[in-house]
């Protein structure tokens, strides 16, 4: 026997690689990864103003610092 491994990084493409699979007959195991981070809807409407802003000239690129730790926040990593 032969396992496959296959990181699938559109969850609307599942449905097709199940249909795929269960045609040829091979049995298979989706392991969802539910440990990514999920982004709040206030949190998505902020990266969305924060686009539209820079876009729109008003305002700069952040600095490296407060990049940082957003995302040590988003992924509960201290420095």
């Amino acid at each position: 026997m032969t396992r496959l491994t296959v990181n699938v990084p559109n969850d609307n493409d599942i449905s097709f690689l199940k249909e795929v699979l269960d045609r040829f007959g091979l049995n298979y195991e989706i392991d969802a990864d539910d440990n990514g981070y999920i982004f709040s809807e206030a949190e998505i409407k902020d990266f969305v103003k924060t686009r539209q802003d820079f876009i729109d000239g008003k305002t700069t690129a952040r600095d490296w610092t407060d990049i940082e730790e957003d995302l040590n926040r988003a992924f509960n990593q201290t420095t």
